[in-house]
């Protein structure tokens, strides 16, 4: 069974786009979800993934925008180096919509690379 979520929250990072071996775009980002209320509750972080036509979506974006994400949730264990254990909560996104630009009024979209 799949865990399904959406998520709304704010880009901590511009994405990230990649190409697969076989040519096929695909693209990370963090995002930030502030799930309890009140100004001292720290936000819930996510690492999004996106393939395809979502992941140039995501790429579009940069750091500070609000973005909507449905998609599923996934949790990825790996073993550092060093023996050392990490997880991380990843939405493997179906979809991602704009919500609002963090951007001030007149400011320009910053391209990737810039």
């Amino acid at each position: 069974m799949t865990a399904q979520i959406a998520a709304y929250g704010r880009l901590g990072a511009d994405p990230v786009q990649r190409q697969s071996q076989a040519g096929k775009p695909w693209a990370t980002a963090s995002m930030a979800v502030q799930i309890a209320e009140g100004d001292d509750a720290p936000p819930q972080w996510f690492q999004l993934v996106a393939f395809g036509r979502v992941a140039e979506l995501l790429a579009k974006h940069a750091k500070g925008d609000l973005v909507s994400v449905a998609g599923r949730l996934q949790l990825s264990r790996w073993q550092d180096r060093d023996g050392t254990d990490h997880e991380r909560l990843q939405i493997i996104a179906d979809t991602v919509i704009s919500a609002r630009s963090a951007r001030p009024r007149g400011g320009k979209r910053r391209e990737p690379g810039q």
